[in-house]
């Protein structure tokens, strides 16, 4: 039984709004309805200092088939050129805003309280979808009847190649065993899964999306896997870039749920010695050295 509170929608509902808020969009323009055959898609982005990969993403959402759909971008105050982009599709965003945050699942927090729509998919402002993702998505999620579909990603690595990672049709069982992988990026859900389990745990912020499904799951939520629903993603985002924070924080879920910890822990030290023998190395070689030895730990 879960007994910790986590924040709710209605508590994001009532909070005043930042005071160095900025905001966007035609959501007061053009108002989308449910329809329980063409059920409202929210789809929201988080974006901080990307504006080299956000246009892609943003004109993946805009081009989808499905088109009852409310788009959401969410901006941790970027101190790059990322508003400016964001306010090229001012008339093509439903709802921006811009302002200073705690960081991922704060934000996270704020897009599924703003969300209208039955349905909620997420996209990271370095990934991008097909055409007939969300056509898909929604036509898998009313067939399967479950609380969630999800699918298979690819990443690409800073070379531009790319490897798959297929979903798990068994991710209860990955879910328990103290180390999942699982393609959250490849989501859509109802937005009734926050209704009955709360929003993200603002205590996590690299690995609260583990926290928040292994949450949903002990209450019985049910997802489904379907092959061809494919999103392209870019290596870089911010469980990479502190991989060793990710593992302490999956340390401290697996011990709060009663989860082994081996696999974390195994995990955990390999990325504490990659860390230290990279600091070692750059400390013993020249900074082009350095960069042609990491290059080539990337490639393989």
């Amino acid at each position: 039984m879960i007994t910790d509170r986590v924040p709710t929608i209605d508590d994001y509902l009532k909070a005043p709004a930042h005071p160095l808020r900025q905001k966007g969009g035609h959501r007061s323009i053009i108002k989308k309805k449910n329809d329980p055959r063409r059920p409202l898609v929210s789809i929201c982005t988080l974006v901080k200092n990307r504006k080299e990969t956000l246009s892609q993403t943003i004109l993946s959402v805009l081009n989808q088939t499905y088109s009852n759909i409310e788009y959401i971008v969410i901006d941790g105050a970027s101190t790059d050129s990322t508003l400016e982009v964001i306010k090229q599709f001012d008339d093509k965003i439903d709802e921006w805003i811009s302002e200073p945050d705690a960081g991922t699942s704060e934000a996270f927090n704020k897009g599924v309280s703003m969300a209208q729509g039955d349905f909620l998919f997420w996209i990271s402002s370095d990934d991008w979808i097909g055409t007939d993702y969300i056509e898909i998505a929604v036509k898998t999620l009313l067939k399967a009847n479950t609380d969630f579909v999800f699918g298979d990603m690819i990443m690409y690595n800073y070379e531009n190649s790319a490897t798959v990672y297929k979903g798990n049709k068994n991710y209860a069982k990955a879910l328990m065993s103290g180390y999942p992988r699982f393609n959250f990026p490849t989501m859509m859900l109802k937005k009734e899964c926050y209704q009955k389990a709360g929003l993200m745990d603002t205590a996590y912020n690299l690995v609260a999306d583990y926290e928040w499904l292994l949450r949903l799951h002990l209450i019985g939520g049910k997802g489904f896997y379907d092959g061809s629903l494919v999103v392209h993603r870019r290596v870089g985002g911010i469980g990479e870039k502190y991989p060793i924070r990710s593992a302490s924080e999956l340390l401290r879920i697996l011990k709060r749920y009663g989860l082994p910890k081996t696999k974390a822990m195994a995990a955990y030290s390999y990325h504490l010695i990659r860390k230290g023998v990279g600091r070692i190395v750059k400390l013993l070689v020249s900074d082009i050295i350095y960069k042609k030895l990491k290059h080539s730990m990337r490639k393989i």
